[in-house]
């Protein structure tokens, strides 16, 4: 059981740190190589646990996507209306951003697409598709209940706010300014609420 842990440990460190030089510098600009020196290890050891960096990729997308339904969640547990539970998804955009400087990881693999073996864009656009469809969710929760005013399909707008996050991350980035990304948001929170 102990040797189980201490693998389980070390592959965490290493998507840690592959997670960070992925958003840092795409999936082509690090080798196993760097990850080796950073986390101190033989690249024949991150191998062991990850075969591939295609297996990495995948990996890394998998843990994103779950503590991402976990962060969803908790945001359905915290607040009932519809406008509350926007600003928290909101909010997750501009912590991660203040705490790392880095652009978001969907963003950066999806910038690499057509780089990316064909498991790990499966991957990411199942990422993409869990955020826009929570998204809808939350818009059609608050048109029915009048929240929200809009025009067109909640599905149609969920996918213009996620661009519109990604967007302003990517932008956030180049001209280091945090506040690019809570523009987006209250912008998007006024368009909203306009009534038609």
């Amino acid at each position: 059981m102990e040797e189980k842990f201490k693998e389980s440990e070390v592959a965490q460190e290493i998507l840690d740190l592959a997670q960070k030089l992925f958003q840092e510098r795409g999936y082509n600009a690090f080798s196993y190589r760097d990850l080796s020196k950073q986390v101190g290890i033989k690249t024949s050891s991150i191998h062991y646990y990850f075969p591939t960096k295609g297996d990495l990729a995948k990996a890394l997308v998998n843990r994103f996507r779950d503590s991402f339904k976990q962060l969803l969640s908790q945001i359905e547990a915290q607040a009932e209306d519809p406008k509350k539970k926007l600003e928290l998804y909101f909010q997750l955009f501009l912590d991660g951003f203040k705490e790392c400087r880095r652009v978001c990881l969907c963003s950066m693999l999806a910038s690499d697409f057509d780089n990316l073996p064909e498991t790990v864009q499966y991957e990411i656009k199942w990422l993409f598709a869990d955020n826009e469809a929570w998204i809808a969710k939350v818009l059609g929760e608050g048109r029915d209940s009048r929240v929200f005013g809009f025009k067109g399909s909640p599905d149609r707008m969920a996918r213009m706010i996620f661009s519109a996050l990604e967007g302003s991350t990517i932008s956030a980035r180049i001209f280091e300014n945090e506040h690019r990304l809570s523009y987006t948001s209250d912008w998007i929170m006024r368009m909203l609420q306009e009534k038609n």
